[in-house]
């Protein structure tokens, strides 16, 4: 946010990087030696009626200027080509930077016909314009580095165009109806499907207003946005905001906040079904630096949040961090991302997918289409993520991006650009900051997932339990959902990929739950009353009932506890130390396989390994017992895998 860091027009961008380039050529200081005094005259004239907003006049002394310069004098030529391209008629710039170089090939001119060139869809005529620029130019070091990049991305750029033109595939960019000329961007999907969370600044004059969060309707008819119901909203700047799945907590951008941190600090807000969002406080935990920390995005896990970091809105040093949530509810600090996704250019406008592996991002980095675009990365582990993907055409566009978010489903999402109404920016787009809506092809969709609705119940009452700790695991032990059971429906909202999840939670009160279903006999969210895809039935503390730990994984054929058992062994600790009177036995069951004394042994050694970790972990020896009981007593047939995976379990007892 900051969101000061906003430029006003990308193609105005453009052009100062253009001219930072070149030095800019300075009309009046070239040589005139053996010009015509009245052509420079009048190219004088003409540039004095321009600057005191003349435009017919000043084309009246320009057109004189290029007459009487009799095909020697390139400077009028060359002004006329610069505000033929700020006005978007590229083609007639072309043709002045032309007549200019007819008469003398300056170097500068050829690249500011390349410009020219790509923003009028003459690939060809501008790579060989700029190529004839790297041969021309006297220059060296990160210049002509920087030259030789601008050549790379317009090679790209006709390569994207040209896939984008041949694509069969409908990108149905739409502006959103209520969408207006004021500054609307930083869209997040709220936890409904009916409304789009943003970011707004309203214009005065020439001076944008402080930031606000809005909300608009999805419905294609609503012609404006309302503030956010609540307490969000003050005369400081409050913004770039991301919405967990269910609707109920927000991370939000504050800034200039009496107290703060940093010039932007990340706050957090809950919902209130009385009167909206509450009032924001900062996020706990070291997140918050004296540094300018914005433009969150949630993750769908609930304990992570990527987000930027840099020295303020306007420095180039921004990159894309990640902080973790610890069992305190403090947030860390912060990693930085790998090199790849934070290059040596500025990274911004982080949207985690909520299959919570996708990265959608902006960044300023090459090979590029215009000032600014959106980039896509899978996080293949904890610490490494793939190549990034420039999105291309027409997501991304000549001028300059802000902000991307996809839909739950993958196939839709919603973007923030200066883009107008056109692929190409328009000079006259300055403030035109608007919000679209668009279809996402399979190639930058993310991972198919499916969303379901978990429903933690009372296994006696069958009445919902709220705030319930729940955490979801595949099978490969990574976890992709922690977080809390809505505190009034004991709704949890998560998505799979279509194979296996374990599920542990925990409520104060309550045995632990553990569990492993297969998606693939879970139906899908519910609506209007349908079932849930699963029930989650936890069973209140009672003296000599006993339940399983599913999730309390072993070597093979060995008793010796694989790492991510310590996450479901950790809600048993924590049953026994807020339970002092409990005492429990531990009871080790295997599946079929092997003879029967092996089984018992190997039962009787697993159940003897998870009551060592819990006295490592300061429950007292004398409240713990275990036993082995082989494969003695199956829950299910042995023929299967997936029943032996359920015999195969750990059982705890109360005493």
């Amino acid at each position: 946010m900051g969101m000061r860091y906003l430029r006003r027009t990308s193609n105005v961008l453009l052009m100062v990087r253009f001219y930072q380039l070149v030095f800019a050529l300075l009309f009046l200081s070239l040589s005139t030696f053996g010009q015509s005094r009245s052509a420079i005259n009048a190219f004088q004239k003409a540039q004095d009626a321009f600057r005191s907003g003349e435009e017919s006049k000043g084309w009246k002394y320009l057109e004189k200027s290029m007459k009487k310069g009799e095909g020697a004098y390139y400077q009028p030529f060359i002004y006329a080509g610069d505000l033929s391209f700020q006005k978007g008629q590229y083609v007639q710039s072309i043709n002045y930077y032309d007549q200019a170089i007819e008469i003398s090939p300056v170097s500068t001119i050829y690249l500011k016909k390349s410009m020219a060139c790509k923003y009028s869809n003459q690939w060809d005529l501008g790579i060989e314009s700029l190529r004839q620029y790297l041969t021309n130019a006297r220059f060296v070091g990160q210049r002509r580095k920087e030259a030789e990049q601008m050549l790379l991305d317009l090679i790209f750029t006709k390569d994207s165009y040209k896939r984008f033109t041949s694509d069969t595939f409908n990108y149905n960019i739409q502006k959103l109806s209520f969408s207006t000329e004021q500054l609307e961007y930083f869209p997040t999907i709220s936890g409904g499907d009916d409304h789009l969370v943003y970011t707004h600044r309203h214009i005065l004059g020439t001076k944008p207003s402080d930031e606000n969060l809005f909300e608009g309707a999805l419905d294609g008819i609503t012609e404006s946005g309302e503030p956010l119901g609540g307490y969000l909203n003050s005369s400081l700047n409050e913004g770039a905001s991301s919405v967990s799945a269910d609707g109920q907590f927000m991370v939000l951008t504050v800034c200039n906040r009496q107290g703060g941190a940093g010039s932007c600090d990340l706050y957090y807000s809950h919902w209130n079904s009385d009167f909206g969002w509450e009032r924001p406080e900062p996020l706990p935990g070291e997140i918050n630096t004296g540094r300018w920390e914005s433009q969150p995005s949630l993750g769908p896990d609930g304990r992570t949040i990527y987000f930027v970091r840099g020295r303020n809105s306007k420095s180039k040093d921004k990159d894309i961090f990640l902080s973790v949530k610890d069992s305190e509810g403090n947030w860390s600090k912060g990693t930085k991302l790998p090199a790849n996704i934070n290059s040596p250019a500025s990274e911004s406008c982080p949207f985690i997918h909520f299959d919570g592996l996708t990265l959608y991002f902006l960044s300023e980095r090459s090979p590029s289409l215009g000032a600014s675009d959106f980039f896509k990365s899978v996080r293949v582990n904890d610490t490494t993520w793939s190549k990034p993907v420039n999105m291309g055409f027409p997501l991304n566009s000549y001028g300059e991006e802000f902000s991307l978010v996809i839909d739950k489903s993958g196939t839709f999402g919603y973007l923030s650009s200066e883009r107008g109404s056109a692929l190409v920016t328009k000079q006259q787009s300055m403030y035109a900051l608007d919000l679209y809506r668009f279809d996402l092809p399979e190639h930058l969709q993310p991972e198919k997932r499916f969303n379901y609705d978990l429903l933690v119940v009372d296994s006696i009452t069958e009445k919902p339990i709220g705030s319930a700790r729940v955490q979801l695991y595949n099978d490969n032990g990574v976890q992709f959902f922690a977080g809390e059971s809505h505190k009034n429906s004991g709704i949890v909202r998560l998505m799979s990929d279509g194979s296996f999840i374990r599920i542990t939670a925990y409520k104060k009160g309550y045995m632990p739950y553990s569990s492993r279903i297969s998606t693939t006999v879970m139906t899908a969210r519910p609506m209007h009353g349908q079932e849930f895809a699963a029930r989650i039935k936890m069973t209140p503390i009672e003296i000599g009932k006993s339940f399983c730990l599913r999730n309390v994984l072993f070597d093979l054929d060995k008793s010796s506890l694989l790492p991510e058992s310590e996450k479901e062994l950790k809600s048993l600790l924590i049953t026994l130390t807020d339970n002092p009177n409990l005492k429990a036995t531990i009871i080790g069951h295997t599946d079929n396989q092997g003879s029967r004394k092996y089984n018992q042994a190997l039962s009787e050694a697993r159940a003897q390994a998870v009551l060592n970790w819990l006295v490592d972990h300061g429950i007292k020896a004398l409240r713990l017992s275990f036993e082995g009981r082989g494969m003695d007593e199956p829950v299910a047939e042995n023929e299967t895998e997936w029943g032996r995976g359920l015999n195969r379990r750990t059982e705890v007892q109360l005493r």
